[in-house]
């Protein structure tokens, strides 16, 4: 008597989950970095949250390339979205709309008062009397 296997090997159904694993690892270790550097209060842009996306949705499509199935496709689609909201974000909602405030090009300013660095009082009476100043506004970091 000749028997066959019907059913798929094991290394078969294997193939490419190292490489899921490791997409999903890049995506959440992305994702966790950004919560570790705001619990941190370091704000600066996070840069490499779309990137590690990205990666990890590259990770992914080798992944489907090795063995398709449908849940390794649904990850796939579900990642690429992930990797473009976050880039769409980072480039296009997060750009800062241009100044349009007080101060204008060969105009005056208009009248103001604050305090130097080193505790002196300064107004815009100061830069009445001709005298090359430098004027520097530090918006903050947030």
């Amino acid at each position: 008597m000749n028997y066959q296997a019907t059913m798929t090997p094991t290394a078969d159904r294997a193939r490419g989950r190292g490489f899921i694993w490791a997409g999903i690892g890049a995506c959440v270790l992305a994702i966790g970095l950004v919560v570790a550097q705001y619990a941190l209060q370091h704000f600066v842009v996070p840069w490499y949250l779309p990137a590690l996306t990205t990666l990890g949705a590259l990770m992914l499509l080798v992944a489907v390339g090795k063995r398709g199935s449908v849940t390794r496709f649904i990850l796939l689609v579900l990642m690429v979205a992930l990797a473009g909201f976050q880039w769409y974000f980072l480039i296009v909602l997060s750009r800062l709309p241009d100044y349009e405030g007080p101060a204008r090009v060969a105009q005056r300013i208009p009248a103001f008062q604050t305090t130097r660095a080193d505790g002196q009082s300064f107004s815009d009476a100061d830069l009445a009397d001709g005298t090359p100043t430098v004027l520097t506004f530090f918006r903050g970091r947030w």
